[in-house]
């Protein structure tokens, strides 16, 4: 798979997790304010724990508009092999015998897809493994994650 196709999967799944969340927030909002919800007695509080989760499904929804809007725009560039990682880079890893690639992006923090049979993780640059990876070049050992860097692109 090209990074662009990796690039256009993760977009269209985080789109998929932007409509969920989006229904979700919808429906706690519609929970939170509610005749289902009204207080029952001073000791009640469906109605203030429902709207604590809507605020907080409201956030992770404008959260993953962000990371929708920043994949929109996004084109990572294509490393040569000798290069060194940065920012955009897909790197094959090996890690304990298994095989993981890593997509250091923008958005999309945390976020798994399947990459030429393996797991690809997204990683943004809040994330330690990200910043360990930048410079670093195809058959160097990152020491701090005990990754090798089996390739770059």
């Amino acid at each position: 798979m090209s990074k662009p196709a990796l690039v256009h999967q993760i977009r269209t799944e985080l789109e998929g997790q932007l409509a969920v969340t989006k229904a979700a927030a919808a429906d706690a909002k519609e929970d939170a304010t509610g005749a289902e919800t009204k207080s029952d007695g001073k000791y009640d509080t469906r109605a203030i724990e429902a709207g604590y989760l809507a605020s907080a499904q409201a956030k992770q929804a404008e959260k993953l508009a962000e990371a929708v809007r920043l994949f929109t725009t996004f084109d990572p560039p294509n490393y040569d092999e000798d290069e060194a990682i940065g920012p955009g880079a897909l790197v094959e890893t090996e890690h304990g015998g298994e095989i993981i690639y890593y997509l250091l992006a923008p958005a999309g923090g945390g976020h798994t897809v399947e990459h030429e049979g393996f797991d690809c993780i997204v990683l943004t640059p809040k994330a330690r493994i990200y910043q360990e990876l930048l410079g670093a070049r195809t058959g160097e050992l990152v020491e701090e994650s005990a990754l090798m860097v089996l390739s770059v692109g």
